[in-house]
């Protein structure tokens, strides 16, 4: 396995490639595709650029949801398992008819969907939807 360049860093090399040698040389028809992959190279980007922090982010407002310490870490083996169990619970009513849980869980469910919507469109967030 390499270390250099990173995934990371291969990803940020093709969008620059492609902002600096392709697009300014491109015919009109294809202007259109060609920033659909260059906005598909900068989600990619900043999703990687973000992920660890993004997912520890997520344990500990999830660990916090449940009243669970670091260590229990929700007693799942990995995220996704944590997660579908997240969304059951959510479905099966697990933090309704109690208002602090519930004000909790909204709380998660905002920060969540704003860390997603800063990798996804970041002038979103820039609009005044702060």
């Amino acid at each position: 396995m390499n270390d250099r360049p990173t995934p990371l860093e291969l990803i940020q090399i093709a969008n620059d490639t492609l902002a600096r040698e392709v697009l300014p040389g491109a015919k009109p028809e294809q202007l259109y595709p060609l920033r659909m992959i260059a906005n598909a190279l900068s989600i990619a980007a900043r999703e990687l650029a973000g992920h660890d922090q993004d997912a520890a982010d997520d344990r500990r407002g999830l660990n916090l949801l449940y009243n669970t310490s670091k260590n229990d870490d929700m007693l799942f083996h990995d995220d996704k398992a944590r997660n579908r169990q997240f969304a059951q619970d959510i479905r099966g009513g697990a933090f309704e008819n109690n208002i602090a849980r519930e004000a909790q869980l909204r709380q998660h469910l905002v920060i969540t969907a704003r860390r997603k919507l800063a990798a996804a469109y970041p002038k979103g967030l820039q609009s005044g939807n702060k």
